[in-house]
């Protein structure tokens, strides 16, 4: 098996300055979650990536989710806390299986396992390394060498076509900022 669609995004806003603190999903002051513009986002995407109507639906809505776990080393909740409302709203209709499994730095491991999915997969991640985990694909398209610090408002599209894989990017525009502008 090997799934006909990968999409990576970077996790939601995080704590900075002009966002305010992070909060957890009860409001509660807490650095290693999201900022408050980040959980506008999450709830923003869940539709984004399961529309109620359209088309494209069936080309957005993934049948797997991927986002870091919790460890030692990272404390961060930002990417579960991501797409928790996607896989809350998926689950309500079909299966969705959602993996947190590994940890920020399992890139190895994770593409492995993501390789062995079939259907539609997301990967929500931390940006610094979103572009190595592409190298752990075989016949991998060549993307942008980091993903700026600045930049929440995009979607990594692969497609597998045979063997290879294509690469395009998807603006989110979901939000007021958000830019139509690739990655470069």
């Amino acid at each position: 098996m090997t799934p006909e669609r990968i999409m990576i995004i970077r996790h939601a806003e995080k704590p900075a300055a002009g966002l305010g603190g992070g909060v957890d999903e009860n409001g509660k002051a807490d650095e290693e979650s999201l900022a408050v513009r980040g959980w506008q986002r999450a709830g923003a995407l869940a539709r984004f990536f399961s529309p109620a109507e359209g088309a494209h639906a069936a080309r957005l809505r993934p049948a797997t989710v991927f986002a870091p776990g919790t460890g030692p080393a990272s404390k961060s909740r930002r990417a579960m806390q991501t797409v928790t409302p996607l896989v809350a709203l998926l689950q309500q209709t079909s299966h969705v299986e959602f993996v947190t499994t590994y940890l920020k730095d399992d890139g190895a491991a994770l593409m492995r396992d993501v390789l062995a999915r079939s259907g539609i997969v997301l990967i929500a991640w931390e940006h610094k390394v979103l572009p190595s985990l592409i190298g752990y694909m075989p016949h991998a398209p060549k993307v942008p060498a980091s993903w700026p610090e600045d930049r929440f408002d995009l979607v990594w599209v692969l497609d597998r076509t045979g063997s290879e894989w294509s690469f395009t990017q998807l603006p989110q525009m979901l939000l007021a900022g958000d830019s139509a502008e690739p990655i470069k």
